[in-house]
């Protein structure tokens, strides 16, 4: 689950930050730790970092990240389902085709509108 949310590392701060701003039931968590290294930005901020929550049921996990789709937590919260690489790659991989479909089609409809408009005003 990637969280953009900037808190202490406490493990306090972690449980605080999924139960009270997200709102997940903490008897559902059976873990939570933050992912990857403390980075600084240009301005010297520290980067956020993905927040790794285990649950007690698939269930529980699928409500989360919505099935796959990611979940909106706020304005600076988003969750997903925590994929390897190629599961994560694959996935880009299908989310790219679709918008590539999308566009092709959206093309299309645009030269049908450009044709009856050409055809209408002759």
């Amino acid at each position: 689950m990637c969280i953009t949310y900037q808190t202490k590392r406490t493990k306090h701060d972690i449980d605080y930050l999924c139960s009270d701003k997200i709102g997940m039931d903490p008897q559902e968590i059976i873990t939570c730790y933050r992912a990857g290294q403390v980075k600084k930005d240009e301005s010297g901020g520290i980067l956020p970092r993905p927040l790794v929550v285990v649950f007690k049921s698939v269930e529980t996990a699928t409500y989360w990240h919505n099935g796959g789709k990611g979940y909106r937590c706020g304005i600076d919260n988003w969750v997903n389902e925590d994929l390897c690489r190629a599961d994560r790659e694959a996935k880009f991989f299908v989310r790219e085709e679709r918008r590539k479909r999308l566009r092709m089609r959206q093309e299309q409809m645009k030269q049908v509108e450009k044709q009856k408009l050409a055809v209408q005003s002759q």
